[in-house]
C-alpha cells in the first residue's frame, strides 16, 4: 500500500499556527487506526517560536500505555483515543479557545 502523506500549515493569525502531518500507513498493534500523524500548535514568543498544543502518535510515552497523546503547555502528557483527523482539528481547537488567557500570557514571554 503506498503511504498517502498530508502535510499542512494552518495559519490562525501572525503569531499563531498549526503544522499538521498525516501518514497513512499499514495497520498494526501499535497504530491499529493505520494514521500516523502530529498536530503541533505553536506561538510566536520573544524566544521564538514555541510548542503549546501538540497532538501525536510517533512515539510510546514512558509510564502511558497508548501510543495516541496529547501535549498540552509544559509538556504535561494525557492519553487519548484516537478516532479521526477531523476530531482532532476540532478539540485543538476548543483547547486554543478554552485557553486562550493562558496563550496570550505565554505570547508575551
Amino acid at each position: 500500500m503506498p503511504n498517502r502523506v498530508i502535510k499542512e500549515t494552518r495559519i490562525l493569525a501572525e503569531d499563531e499556527i498549526i503544522d499538521i502531518s498525516l501518514t497513512q500507513v499499514p495497520t498494526s498493534s501499535e497504530i491499529p487506526h493505520g494514521v500516523r500523524y502530529s498536530f503541533n500548535y505553536r506561538v510566536m514568543t520573544k524566544e521564538g517560536w514555541s510548542t503549546v498544543f501538540r497532538f501525536d502518535n510517533a512515539h510510546r510515552i514512558k509510564g502511558h500505555n497508548k501510543r495516541d497523546h496529547k501535549h498540552l503547555f509544559n509538556n504535561e502528557v494525557q492519553e487519548f483515543e484516537f478516532n479521526n483527523p477531523k476530531e482532532l482539528i476540532d478539540e485543538l481547537m476548543k483547547l486554543i479557545k478554552d485557553n486562550r488567557r493562558i496563550i496570550n500570557e505565554i505570547k508575551g514571554r
